[in-house]
């Protein structure tokens, strides 16, 4: 997020990831952001979406809390600890509320938002490690649940955007609700055209005042 001001050539694709937070169908809450490893996934949603939403571009998004991070091989600790970062008056025993409840998260936004008028947006980057490094299934199904539970609930806080490599589009497919969630609420990233490759090169290079040879 720290590199938006040269982050360019992806102002289409983010338009379209507006577009698709704003939108009223069941689980709108959720976006899935797919496409295969190094293709800029991680990229579009942290330097494109993240400043876009600070900046207001939902109503409202510029007073949003935001969160992000990794699964790991214990998602729902790593959960708790990002919630308590943005928490203004972190409660206790957060992790064993979601553990017990697969609404224990969509309770836990609410406890650590400052009012019921506060939304939170919860960033999973590499996604993929939900199915590649929690061993134990049971952890896995809780974790989907959980966040399936919090972002289709009509009182959610809560919106969670996620990015997945395309080779393991699979694996969210095999969970009946999750996979239904997944597949209405995807985005692909597409490689760059040869004019946002033209942006992406010339325009951060241009704020520095560096200019190329047309031929260049």
């Amino acid at each position: 997020e720290a590199d938006a001001m040269d982050f360019f050539g992806r102002d289409t694709l983010v338009d379209r990831f507006i577009e698709r937070l704003s939108e009223t169908d069941a689980g709108y809450r959720f976006l899935t952001v797919v496409g295969p490893s190094g293709s800029g996934k991680s990229s579009a949603v942290k330097a494109g979406l993240l400043p876009r939403l600070r900046q207001g571009g939902l109503p409202g998004s510029e007073n949003w809390f935001i969160a992000q991070m990794v699964p790991g091989d214990h998602p729902l600790q790593e959960l708790e600890n990002v919630l308590l970062r943005v928490a203004m008056n972190p409660p206790e025993k957060l992790f064993d509320a979601m553990r017990a409840d697969t609404r224990g998260l969509l309770q836990a936004v609410q406890r650590i938002l400052p009012d019921a008028q506060s939304e939170l947006v919860l960033v999973i980057d590499q996604f993929e490690e939900v199915f590649t490094q929690v061993e134990d299934a049971a952890q896995r199904l809780h974790f989907l649940e959980s966040l399936y539970a919090a972002v289709t609930d009509p009182a959610s806080q809560l919106r969670v955007i996620v990015t997945l490599r395309a080779d393991f589009y699979d694996r969210p497919l095999q969970y009946r609700e999750f996979g239904e969630l997944t597949r209405r609420r995807m985005e692909s990233v597409l490689p760059l055209s040869p004019e946002e490759l033209r942006q992406s090169i010339v325009a951060p290079a241009e704020r520095v005042g560096v200019s190329f040879y047309p031929e260049l």
